[in-house]
């Protein structure tokens, strides 16, 4: 092989393990620049092994042979910013000659690729796709119409660090040469991106996988948290939170969920053949055991396209209010007398405090109008809702309030209405939130507040048709959720 190509692609391996640009060691051409000729000729002559396997471009092994410095000296070609041989030097040039006072007692020769070559590059920070390209031996100008390939489908600068990049390579037909033919990008666990060479251009596709609707159902023994033991069972965490929103209407589960408790379910997923869930859909049944007694929720749509939750007997689970209007939140201070945090001296609590990290989401207790939204008082960022004539319920010291979320606006049970924070007069973040009938704040926990409505006829008699269709649906798929529920059970009372 020629001297100019050792030159070259020593210069590359060297340009590659420094972490130059490829732009700095060569010129546009894609050939070596002059000022790294003498350099790389002379750490040669000086004791560079005769026989050593790497490969700077592909990490495809190469061999070294000798060759005398006269016969690849003679073989050099005028390109590549390196000037051949002259007559005068043919004549002078004999084995074990110098070339400017440096011995060259040989001279490394690279074998041809031996085959095609496979590599993963992982994204670090700070990497961009053109010129990971380039450290892996892609020109400029391909790297530049690869991305121009793939704009159709993809922006490069929406790659996240930790994705892989998977690029297929082909002997080129230049000597020691490779060129990219393929590559992937695993753009998410549904979209797959591929560019592919077609003759001198490229061309992408997208790739991604069907979902399809599959029923799910899991079951998880309640041992330290709700969230914790449903994640340990494989319950999603959108699904237990959909949970402790029905739920919340009659079971405070500061107070009511015990060690040894359960939760049963039965929900929508979206997943791909392979078992990967997109999304879920709605919970379609729960059940939730309490000390030995069970309640069932079914989803339900009435005749007129009302859709709630209701118990066995037909009843509505929705009351005017929530018991607790955040999730998994610990109740840091009850309604009444206490030293106050902040001031230091005794006062009546007028409210109920729920502690919980900040930004988690706040909801609106019941149906109603939003009266106040903003900065009140000591309460920080504050809104207020009339559920009824003489029914308001309000929440305090949020970090921020939720989009909408304005004087007038009309708010649904169980939608966001803001986040906890710790605004106001506040030492950490929770929510303060109050009840008050006729302007006066009461018990949240002493309020009797009316349950919903009642099916009756028709819809009653079509709804215990449909319960009876939901358990035996989840009596056929529920078995390897007993199995899992029961397997978790036993493997905490061994921890414990």
């Amino acid at each position: 092989m020629p001297l100019k190509n050792v030159l070259g692609y020593s210069c590359a391996f060297v340009a590659r393990q420094l972490g130059l640009r490829h732009r700095y060691v060569f010129t546009k051409n894609n050939r070596l620049r002059i000022r790294y000729v003498a350099g790389l000729t002379a750490a040669m002559a000086a004791g560079l092994p005769t026989a050593i396997a790497f490969s700077p471009l592909s990490n495809v092994p190469m061999k070294f042979e000798i060759a005398s410095a006269a016969q690849a000296y003679n073989r050099m070609e005028p390109s590549a910013g390196v000037e051949g041989p002259s007559a005068e030097d043919n004549g002078a040039m004999e084995e074990g000659s110098l070339i400017g006072g440096i011995t060259l007692a040989s001279i490394p020769q690279f074998e041809e690729p031996a085959g095609p070559s496979d590599r993963i590059v992982t994204i670090s920070s700070g990497d961009a796709l053109g010129s990971v390209m380039q450290k892996e031996g892609i020109g400029s100008d391909e790297a530049h119409e690869i991305i121009e390939a793939m704009d159709e489908h993809f922006n490069p600068r929406d790659l996240k660090v930790g994705q892989d990049i998977h690029m297929h390579f082909e002997p080129g037909a230049d000597k020691g040469g490779y060129k990219l033919t393929d590559m992937t990008i695993q753009l998410n666990p549904l979209k797959k991106l591929t560019v592919t060479r077609k003759g001198e251009e490229f061309e992408s596709a997208l790739e991604e996988k069907e979902v399809k609707e599959v029923i799910t159902a899991q079951k998880a023994v309640i041992r330290n948290s709700l969230y914790g033991s449903a994640a340990k069972a494989g319950i999603p965490k959108a699904i237990v939170s959909d949970a402790i929103k029905i739920y919340s209407q009659n079971v405070d589960f500061q107070r009511d969920v015990q060690s040894g408790d359960s939760l049963e379910v039965m929900y929508e997923t979206h997943q791909t053949d392979d078992g990967y869930i997109a999304k879920t859909g709605h919970l379609l049944f729960a059940q939730l055991t309490l000390s030995g007694r069970k309640i069932p929720l079914y989803r339900y749509e009435t005749a007129d396209g009302s859709v709630d939750y209701y118990g066995r007997d037909g009843q509505s689970t929705k009351k005017t209010l929530m018991k607790t209007p955040i999730d998994g939140a610990r109740m840091s201070s009850g309604f009444g007398m206490r030293r106050h945090p902040v001031l230091g001296y005794s006062k009546m609590h007028k409210g109920v405090d729920f502690a919980a990290p900040t930004g988690t989401p706040i909801y609106a207790s019941g149906d109603g109008v939003v009266k106040k939204a903003g900065r009140f008082s000591s309460f920080g960022n504050y809104v207020r809702i009339r559920h009824r004539g003489d029914l308001d319920t309000a929440y305090g010291h949020m970090s921020k309030i939720a989009s909408g979320i304005k004087p007038g606006s009309r708010v649904r049970q169980g939608q966001i209405i803001g986040y906890v924070g710790t605004t106001g007069r506040s030492t950490g973040p929770h929510l303060h939130y109050e009840v008050l009938v006729a302007g006066r704040q009461v018990n949240p926990r002493g309020v009797n507040l009316p349950i919903g409505q009642a099916l009756a006829g028709r819809d009653l008699k079509k709804f215990k048709s449909f319960v009876s269709d939901v358990d035996n649906q989840y009596a056929s798929i529920s078995g390897g959720a007993v199995k899992v529920a029961q397997r978790q059970a036993q493997e905490d009372d061994d921890i414990n």
